[in-house]
Parts: C-alpha cells; structure tokens; sequence
C-alpha cells in the first residue's frame, strides 16, 4: 500500500517568482516539459544533468494513460557520471540522483499541454527497497496549496533552465555554477538533504550505496532506483486524469553500474517478471526476454517459465514425454501453477507438419476435440498434464505434437 507524506511550503518558499515560465531554449536537446535525471554530491562543484524526454511520456497506467510501457537500457551516461564524480561513482555513497519535470508554472491558465495542466510536477522519490517491481516502495507526494504548486514548478524551472541555456547536449557535466542543482537540492547537514524545490522538505534524490540496489525487472542489478510521482494542480478539460495535488505513481527509473538508464512502468509485476526474478544469476537485461533461451538449451525463457524449469541451468528434460506404447498417444509434462494466469497454453498435434489442430489447455481438465486433457494439482507443486489423443487421429500411425505458449 502506497503511503503519502504531505510535505508543507517552507517560510520564505513565498518569495520566489509564482508565474515564472521557461526562459528560450537555447539546448536543442532540451524542451520545457522534459524530464531531467539529475546528479550531485557533496562536497563537489560537479553535477550531471540527463535528459530523458518529455515527462508526459513516462506517465504510467495510474494516470488512466496507455503511456506506461517499459523503456530498458534507453540512455548511457556512464561517460558524464565517471567524468564528474571518478569511476567508482556507481558505488559512492555521496552521489545523489533525482528527477524533476515541469512544463510552466502558470497559475491562471487552463491550457492542457500533452495531458497535463499548468504546473503539472514529475518528481522523484527515493525507493526505500526493491519491493515489488511495478509498484511504489516508496513515500508519496501530497502538496498542500495551489502556492505551494507554484513553488514547486518555479524550483524545477530555476534548475531545468540552467541545464536548457548554457549547454547544447542532451547529458552535460555542469558545474556550480552555472548548474543550479545543488541550490535547488541543498543538504542540512553532511547526509541529510534539505528542501527540495522550495517545497519538498525532505528532500527527492537518492544517494548511492556501496553495492547493487537490488534486481528491477528487466532492467537487472541497479545502483540508482527512483520512484516518479506526477502531481497535477488543477483538473482542466482534456487532460489525463489525475487528483491535484496528490502524487500518483507512475513508474521506475533505474540507473545501473553501467550507467545505463531504464523506466519500468507501473503496474503490478506480471506473474512471468515475478519468476525471473527468482534466478538473479541472469542479469543481462535480454536474457531476461520471454523469447530469449538465456541458458542455450532449445527451450525459451516463457517455456521453461511454463514447465517449471531454470532458465539459467540448461535442462531438456523439461520438455513434454510422450508414451505411445498403448491405443492413444499420452503427452505429459509440468506445468508451473504462476503460468495459468501469466501465459496461454495450448496442445497443438497434427499428422504432419503442415497442419495442426490447437487444443487450449486451461486451469481444469477437459476435452478439446480428439484431446483429452487431465490435469493434476499437486498442491503447491507444478501440476501434472497429460493430453491423451487417440491413434485414430493419425491413419498414417504419425502423430505431431507440440505446445505453445504466449503471454497476453
């Protein structure tokens, strides 16, 4: 369950500018709306802006939006991180990463721009542990005013426009100044962030730790996991839906100690991700793919996923049996419980190659046609399949058979 922090405006948070709009771009890699992916640490005059595009587009399927899909592997900034804070960066507990999107701070207008109404924030929050990927593991986002709204859109605008008008790159080493990060980020005290953004009074980044987060998903071993909130202010006509003020979560960023950046979505965790997880051997993100056969042994990771098997321990004898030694060709093999609701199954058996008749294998036996389809609950072990053909079918006295898999 997702837990909100309300986080009130700080005294002196009213002087900013409450009607500040992005300065001209002058970063043809950079747009007001963008989401930029940020670095610091203390007691060093580097920071590292990334841009990642534009904020709307990481917008998860809690905003009612069919944006949430995953992105793994899509930037490399392992380069501008060594460059700014030394090759061991990726395990330096003083290195801080946060996320910060906002396309104006407007306050009067109803314009709704890729979905989203002024003063519309994407902000980080740190992930307190791997949790369940797809989900929030992390404290939420309530912003008490429409003021304090503005603040926070000022506060990202202040340091978004220092990344937009003195560089022309889509990832830079700045440093302070003219980066405005450490000003927007500051700390209280050495390991204690102060408030962020003139709003977020405990801070939005991460800091480092001196080995892997954990494994994310697709996006494998991570150093850096951010959870990005997206906080409206006002309902306008035409917008993706969203209560103001209140952070929805939208998905994930990941950094890995490659440098690489992810974005796994919100939403829960397919069944299929779940049981990948359990084999943290395999970490490169492709051989995590339901298409991939990361351990080389003719069987995809989604078949072995069905067959109970180990996707990073080669094993052919998973496969289906077959005993044909009576009146009906009897198919057996294991089928993961997880897999009923993670993928469809089906028995496909023919003469030949050339045609096959598709039998859909369900929670329960059953009879499809000619195959008779038993299945056998082992408690909280794989159960037993067995799919029974009669020799009838097949004149030639050859039978085909098969199974395929496929994820919804």
């Amino acid at each position: 369950m997702k837990h909100l922090y309300s986080k009130s405006l700080l005294p002196g948070a009213l002087a900013v500018c409450l009607t500040c709009t992005a300065v001209q771009a002058q970063n043809t890699f950079y747009a007001p709306g963008d989401l930029v992916l940020y670095f610091q640490k203390e007691g060093s005059s580097n920071t590292v802006y990334a841009n990642l595009g534009s904020a709307a587009g990481f917008r998860g399927t809690a905003a009612g939006a069919a944006d949430g899909t995953n992105s793994i592997d899509f930037l490399n900034i392992n380069a501008t991180l060594t460059s700014a804070f030394g090759a061991g960066w990726a395990s330096d507990t003083q290195v801080y990463a946060g996320l910060a999107g906002v396309f104006n701070s407007n306050s009067s207008n109803s314009i709704v721009t890729n979905g989203d109404p002024s003063r519309t924030l994407y902000v980080s929050a740190s992930r307190e542990s791997v949790g369940t990927v797809g989900e929030a593991a992390s404290t939420g986002y309530i912003v008490n005013t429409d003021t304090g709204m503005s603040a926070g859109a000022n506060g990202m605008i202040v340091q978004n426009n220092a990344f937009e008008v003195n560089y022309n790159a889509a990832v830079v080493l700045s440093t302070t100044p003219p980066s405005t990060i450490t000003s927007q980020n500051p700390f209280l005290v050495a390991g204690q962030q102060g408030t962020a953004f003139n709003i977020f009074g405990a801070g939005v980044q991460q800091v480092g730790t001196a080995g892997s987060f954990g494994t994310f998903g697709d996006a494998g071993d991570v150093e850096f996991a951010l959870d990005l909130y997206r906080i409206t202010a006002k309902n306008a006509a035409g917008q993706v839906a969203g209560t103001p003020r209140n952070g929805s979560y939208e998905g994930t960023v990941t950094i890995n100690n490659a440098g690489k950046v992810s974005f796994v979505a919100q939403g829960a965790s397919s069944p299929y991700d779940t049981w990948m997880a359990t084999f943290p051997s395999i970490t490169v993100p492709a051989d995590k793919l339901a298409s991939a056969d990361a351990d080389k042994d003719g069987l995809t990771n989604l078949m072995e996923f069905v067959l109970n098997g180990n996707p990073s321990l080669s094993d052919p004898s998973i496969a289906p049996t077959l005993d044909a030694s009576g009146s009906n060709f009897v198919f057996s093999f294991l089928r993961l419980d997880a897999s009923e609701t993670g993928s469809t199954l089906s028995f496909q058996y023919g003469s030949d190659l050339s045609g096959w008749t598709t039998a859909t294998i369900g929670a329960t036996s059953s009879t499809v046609g000619s195959a008779v389809i038993t299945v056998l609950e082992n408690g909280a072990g794989a159960d037993t399949v067995t799919v029974t053909v009669s020799k009838s079918v097949a004149p030639s006295g050859s039978l085909f058979g098969r199974l395929k898999v496929t994820q919804p």
